[in-house]
């Protein structure tokens, strides 16, 4: 496990290391640095594996812009789910976009790309600025991780349910409309198939968590070849937004809950 230093976080992310919120906002705003909130993380056993903030063009706002921090626990205390493990997502932003808040996420080891998940009801932690945030975080984490067991048993789930190749371009058409829109055949530059290509043999499975996961890191990796809406020759982007990585990551995540349940339901008939 790699932690980032805190030379490492400023290159990735310098909005964490902010000293002040943007002047816009109000004087009821109570500032407290995303660095004491990771630091404070890292003293009860979480470290910052990767980090990454929202580009912007005014270069005022860039120690202000929403960011991210994912968190990890040390290799003898880490929770694993199937072929993940649990992590902790921070984003905030001092610039009015957005309060503290908290997920439960999933890392896995095959491909390296970090999936957020809904916690049932409670849908995350979320903190207004002020100066209890810190110790209302770690109180957070402590809820979040006790929901470690209800996400594996999910999990286990999405691998028992087979899919058939008609669902599962379903599944790759309703990913598109997360991703662009009800108008994603104008605007998306690819089919729901091309969603669907495996980037590597442990993923070619037909259940519902390998479609998923395929369909997952195909969307927010990007690079998948297509045409543009004038036909010319293209590539998909990458999600570099953290706003859009977190939305779509749960949606897609509420996306595969909603399959499974239709799976269910159709047993049951």
């Amino acid at each position: 496990m790699n932690t980032l230093s805190h030379e490492a976080l400023y290159r990735q992310a310098p909005a964490i290391f902010a000293n002040a919120p943007d002047h816009a906002v109000s004087e009821r705003y109570g500032f407290v640095p995303t660095i004491n909130v990771v630091d404070a993380l890292q003293a009860e056993g979480w470290y910052p594996v990767r980090a990454q903030q929202t580009r912007v063009r005014d270069p005022e706002r860039r120690n202000t812009a929403r960011h991210m921090v994912r968190f990890r626990q040390d290799p003898e205390r880490q929770i694993t789910v199937g072929d993940s493990i649990a992590e902790l997502v921070l984003t905030n932003s001092h610039d009015r976009t957005s309060a503290y808040q908290l997920d439960l996420g999933l890392f896995r080891l095959i491909c390296s790309n970090g999936m957020v998940t809904p916690v049932g009801d409670m849908g995350g932690i979320r903190v207004r600025h002020g100066n209890q945030i810190v110790d209302q975080i770690l109180e957070g984490s402590i809820a979040l991780i006790d929901e470690v067991p209800n996400i594996a048993g999910t999990v286990e789930q999405f691998q028992s349910m087979r899919l058939t190749p008609e669902e599962s371009r379903l599944f790759a058409r309703s990913a598109l409309t997360l991703r662009y829109g009800e108008d994603w055949k104008e605007a998306s530059p690819v089919e729901p198939e091309a969603l669907l290509q495996a980037r590597r043999s442990e993923d070619r499975d037909q259940n519902l968590w390998r479609v998923f996961n395929r369909t997952q890191e195909n969307l927010l990796k990007g690079g998948l070849p297509g045409r543009s809406s004038r036909g010319r020759h293209t590539r998909t982007r990458a999600i570099r937004s953290v706003t859009e990585d977190v939305r779509l990551n749960r949606a897609l995540w509420q996306l595969t809950e909603h399959f499974a349940d239709l799976k269910r339901q159709a047993r049951v008939a």
